[in-house]
């Protein structure tokens, strides 16, 4: 994974999800709040009707708060596979075989197998595919450009399927979801969206300069109609346009927005009230001395190693995971 600034982002946005995901999960919950509740009812201190004072509802409200953000994401994950998995049956319904000509230039890019020609005369190019990325191009916009524009759509598709951005695609929009409560994050994926256009252009310019790239995003400035078309990696993308337009012109990845000052700030406060309720949890189920007394560590060493018992193999199945989606993408596919 070549680090560039869609790639940083991505990193950054799904570092700082694990850690704190992590950390809320396996620490604060698993290795802090649990035991201190486990405990309370062995004690006899569990059955009485909750009351505004009981010492559980903190406790309750912020496990509460964490189920919700991992429904979430989870119901993310869930809707955008049965998308991608429509999106799947849609393309295939309507593929027809590739000319010679096509398939020789699909060769030539590195996407032998790896494009499907949908019988549509409207102009369009999009990845498409989580675990196994493949290219839809449209009938009409084969046929309306020339060699070396078409040559450019390929190429810029290519960055796509070997950054692997609609399995991208999918994580940062759950990520997003799940931490509702720090709105960075979202401004974080719009990043990734807009950096990862502007590298697949990169790759089109370089491989085959800015004229056929610019005429061919010219052509190609909005996709079909399409539902399911949230979880791809098109190029049509008029959001976009101006920025792509500027690199273009000047040769140079542009300035994108900086965070706004507001979603940072509303982040943070949404991290102190995240970190208000769960130490208000710990003070009513006793506080430090119950944390050191039930698990033997302190509250923030409890915390911290239940985070990174946790993160440390998740981060590890992640990285293999991805290695090998990866190795899969790079290497062409069977034509049936």
């Amino acid at each position: 994974m070549r680090m560039d600034s869609a790639n940083r982002s991505f990193v950054v946005l799904v570092g700082v999800s694990l850690l704190l995901g992590m950390y809320v999960l396996c620490g604060a919950i698993g290795s802090v709040l649990m035991p201190l509740v486990f405990a309370r009812a062995a004690h006899g201190g569990i059955g009485a009707p909750l009351s505004s004072a009981d010492p559980l509802l903190p406790a309750l409200l912020f496990i509460l708060l964490v189920a919700t953000g991992t429904g979430l994401g989870l119901c993310s994950l869930a809707r955008q596979a049965v998308a991608s998995r429509g999106l799947a049956r849609r393309v295939s319904a309507s593929s027809l075989a590739l000319p010679e000509e096509l398939a020789a230039v699909c060769k030539q890019v590195g996407l032998h197998g790896r494009v499907a020609l949908v019988d549509a005369p409207e102009w369009f190019s999009f990845v498409y595919g989580a675990l196994s990325p493949r290219v839809a191009l449209s009938r009409g916009l084969s046929e309306g450009v020339n060699p070396s524009e078409l040559r450019a759509v390929l190429e810029h598709e290519h960055y796509h399927v070997r950054n692997l951005d609609p399995l991208k695609l999918v994580l940062v929009e759950a990520i997003s979801r799940a931490f509702f409560f720090l709105p960075a994050l979202a401004s974080l994926r719009v990043r990734y969206i807009a950096a990862r256009e502007l590298a697949a252009d990169r790759r089109a310019m370089r491989a085959c300069g800015h004229l056929p790239l610019a005429s061919a995003l010219l052509k190609v400035v909005r996709g079909p109609e399409w539902s399911e078309l949230d979880l791809a990696a098109a190029i049509g993308d008029p959001e976009l346009l101006d920025v792509r337009v500027a690199q273009l012109e000047t040769g140079r990845e542009p300035k994108l927005a900086a965070l706004s000052i507001a979603r940072v700030v509303l982040s943070l406060l949404g991290m102190a009230v995240f970190a208000a309720t769960f130490l208000i949890s710990v003070s009513g189920l006793g506080g430090p001395a119950a944390v050191l007394q039930t698990t033997g560590a302190g509250l923030g060493t409890a915390d911290l190693l239940g985070g990174l018992t946790c993160a440390i193999p998740f981060a590890a199945v992640g990285l293999l995971a991805y290695w090998h989606i990866s190795r899969r993408a790079s290497r062409p596919l069977k034509v049936v």
